[in-house]
């Protein structure tokens, strides 16, 4: 293992090769080398900072292919500390990159804190983001109330990416905002969860709304439709469905020409049967290859 201060003393040698190799060697260095690594990384010589960069992203990457290597626990806290108000905001921000590699669901509250910090709240969003696990969700949900309305939605893309059953109940209520944002973001969230709430659901009117919300408006339900045909909640899926079909741009037609399909029903051959006659040369076809899997699939 080579020896910290000799480690670090290269790392900020005025020689690039000698850097380089030391930046290369750092999986083999111990932890306690972070917080000097943290200093040289914020150095005004440009070479310098990216060797003590590029060790901490190799000490992280060292550690990151085993879980149970001893160094780890000393390196994940080590980045903390490097993501704390004693360092450069870029350090800062590295070090929670690189945390968003290795970092479990017992660092989570030590990250979550940031969640309320301007300056590195996206970061924060991002490494929690890729932590598995419930605990991530729960601090998100917890964030959210005292969050900034311009970082909610932020957080609400995070709920819905992670599938986060926790984040339906503040979906539903950011989709009653009379902030157009919060209401897209809310919707968009729901949308990828899937999970249909106890006391129904109200989407959000389109009135009002860009083109462009609006697609983001249709695509959440459609999403939704999807998710409740894999729950078996085939009606609830069909109402949404059809809401599709009746909307004059062909390509939301084929959406739930689609989606319809997929659900394999009498109700479902019925509401795709009209449509194969369509006016619409690539809704006919979306409903003649929809028709054709029915019914193969039913041995028709």
């Amino acid at each position: 293992m080579p020896d910290t201060a000799s480690f670090l003393r290269d790392i900020a040698s005025s020689n690039a090769d000698t850097r380089f190799a030391a930046w290369r060697s750092a999986h083999e260095v111990d932890p306690e080398a972070l917080p000097e690594l943290g200093k040289l990384a914020a150095s005004d010589n440009p070479g310098v900072a990216k060797a003590a960069r590029e060790a901490i992203t190799t000490m992280t990457h060292g550690v990151g292919k085993d879980a149970s290597n001893p160094k780890r626990a000393g390196v994940i806290k080590g980045l903390i500390d490097l993501a704390g108000p004693a360092y450069a905001l870029p350090v800062r921000v590295h070090a929670l990159r690189s945390l968003s590699l290795i970092a479990g669901e017992d660092n989570v509250p030590a990250i979550a804190k940031w969640l309320h910090d301007a300056d590195l709240r996206e970061e924060a969003a991002y490494c929690l983001e890729r932590i598995p696990g419930k605990a991530p969700n729960q601090a998100f949900v917890s964030a959210y109330r005292s969050a900034k309305d311009d970082f909610k939605p932020r957080i609400l893309a995070a709920l819905g990416h992670r599938r986060a059953e926790e984040g339906v109940p503040i979906c539903l209520e950011a989709m009653r905002s009379l902030n157009k944002d919060l209401a897209i973001a809310g919707a968009r969230a729901f949308g990828r969860i899937g999970r249909k709430p106890a006391a129904g659901v109200r989407f959000i009117e389109p009135a009002g709304l860009t083109d462009w919300e609006k697609v983001e408006h249709m695509d959440s339900q459609l999403r939704y439709a999807d998710a409740q045909v894999k729950a078996g909640n085939l009606a609830d899926a069909m109402k949404i469905y059809k809401s599709a079909l009746a909307r004059p741009e062909p390509h939301w037609q084929c959406a739930g020409v689609i989606g319809i399909a997929g659900m394999g029903t009498p109700e479902a051959a019925a509401a795709v049967f009209p449509l194969l006659k369509s006016p619409n040369r690539q809704v006919r076809i979306t409903a003649r290859q929809a028709w054709d899997r029915m019914a193969k699939n039913t041995g028709a």
